[in-house]
């Protein structure tokens, strides 16, 4: 069978990962698998991500134009900058940009059993090579709220009523979609791999040695990841346990100004780098205002931390109390006292820790790509009765 994916580019968003993860799992069980962006099209082979992660840390430790196998690496943000600026031109339609990125998308495809949109303007080419392939639409988030213009929501809002077949990466997700559209989703969550994030050390010990307290978070320019809360929390933190060793680490990017409280950035981190990161903190937070099945906290979990996070897209695996401390967003406040409570509780921050990685073993990539498995054939059985049915075949 041969399955192609729709990709506005090729990044390195927990996203991106995710759809890496599940072509070289395919590829691995035998698919041939294609991924295609309004450049180029590449054959996936088993473990390509890896591959793609290192052309895409060069690019950046480089500082420059990079190509990959002949794929030219475009950056989702200046194309949707270069989107937005052309919707203030009324001498110029968003939707031609749109076009044209269908266009070369479209231009781009090979002829596949099985063709995958993994954004919203990718549905688009989907949508209009549906007669010529089965067409998946592999929804990560409510995407339309990424978007400030108004024009943009729409032309997101409007891909969710497109007749694709539908996947949500979280319960969520699927709620929210058949909330808006009545349809429902397959369900798919993503998976992790427990043989890079996994305790690193012994949990009981870590939350007995307090002479230092480790606090690790993520930063994102975006909005939604609300870095603003996260350092409001934090200088609450500060404040009230001043007697006591706090440590700030940040993984991701840096902001254009920093607080005035000590924050330690350390840059872009991945696999097993990222997994002694989250070993070593005793508490891990994301306090964004929404989500659809994040990375981070799982992550943290199957390494043996406590971790805090908010509402909304955690549901499928964070259980306040039980194994995380789950918070409203915009809150910064109750953040706060989340984290400095994991820190005066060691003890019930160690239980956290505990029965998070009992949780985030049952997210493993093999149960993920059996069930995309389940899916692929499900919806192929399904295209070829129809067919019978309308009498095609």
């Amino acid at each position: 069978m041969r399955i192609s994916y729709l990709m506005i580019e090729f990044g390195q968003t927990g996203g991106s990962m995710v759809l890496y993860k599940f072509m070289d799992k395919l590829c691995e069980r035998g698919y041939e698998v294609f991924a295609i962006t309004p450049n180029e099209r590449v054959k996936w082979r088993p473990g390509f991500s890896k591959v793609v992660i290192e052309r895409l840390n060069e690019r950046r430790s480089l500082k420059t134009k990079s190509y990959y196998l002949g794929l030219k690496i475009i950056n989702k943000s200046k194309l949707l900058e270069q989107i937005a600026k052309l919707a203030l031109d009324f001498r110029f339609s968003p939707i031609k940009k749109i076009q044209r990125l269908t266009q070369k998308l479209i231009e781009n495809w090979i002829s596949s059993d099985i063709t995958i949109s993994t954004h919203c303007f990718t549905a688009y080419a989907n949508y209009a090579l549906m007669d010529k392939s089965i067409p998946i639409y592999h929804m990560q988030s409510y995407e339309e709220l990424f978007f400030s213009e108004e024009i943009f929501q729409k032309a997101a809002r409007l891909t969710y009523y497109l007749p694709l077949i539908q996947i949500a990466n979280s319960c969520w997700l699927l709620d929210k979609i058949k909330e808006k559209t009545g349809s429902t989703p397959f369900l798919l969550n993503p998976g992790i791999d427990i043989s890079i994030f996994y305790p690193r050390v012994n949990i009981d010990k870590k939350y007995n040695d307090l002479s230092e307290h480790i606090i690790f978070s993520y930063y994102s320019p975006a909005k939604l990841k609300d870095w603003d809360g996260a350092v409001e929390a934090m200088k609450i933190v500060f404040k009230k346990l001043g007697d006591k060793q706090v440590k700030w680490i940040v993984f991701g990017g840096m902001p254009p100004s920093t607080p005035e409280i000590p924050i330690k950035f350390i840059g872009k981190i991945f696999g097993d780098s990222l997994a002694e990161m989250y070993s070593k903190a005793h508490v891990v937070f994301m306090n964004s205002w929404y989500e659809s099945f994040p990375l981070p906290p799982i992550e943290a979990m199957a390494c043996g931390t406590a971790v805090v996070t908010t509402r909304l897209g955690t549901e499928d695996y964070a259980y306040d109390e039980k194994n995380s401390l789950v918070i409203p967003p915009r809150r910064p406040e109750l953040l706060a006292d989340a984290i400095i409570r994991l820190i005066n509780q060691p003890s019930f921050a160690s239980q956290l820790a505990k029965n998070g990685v009992e949780t985030a073993q049952k997210f493993t990539w093999e149960k993920s790509i059996d069930h995309l498995e389940e899916i692929l054939h499900q919806v192929g059985e399904n295209n070829r009765k129809n067919r019978f049915v309308d009498g095609f075949v």
